[in-house]
């Protein structure tokens, strides 16, 4: 069951990462934007 557990934890991290980068794009997003108004 240790792969189970390890497939679990892969997954979590991709997706916090994947998370973080959309966070990030959008945040710079807005910044431009404000910037451009």
């Amino acid at each position: 069951m240790w792969y189970f557990a390890w497939i679990l934890g892969t997954l979590l991290a991709c997706s916090c990462g994947i998370i973080t980068a959309l966070a990030l794009e959008h945040h710079e997003a807005r910044e431009t934007a404000k910037k451009t108004h």
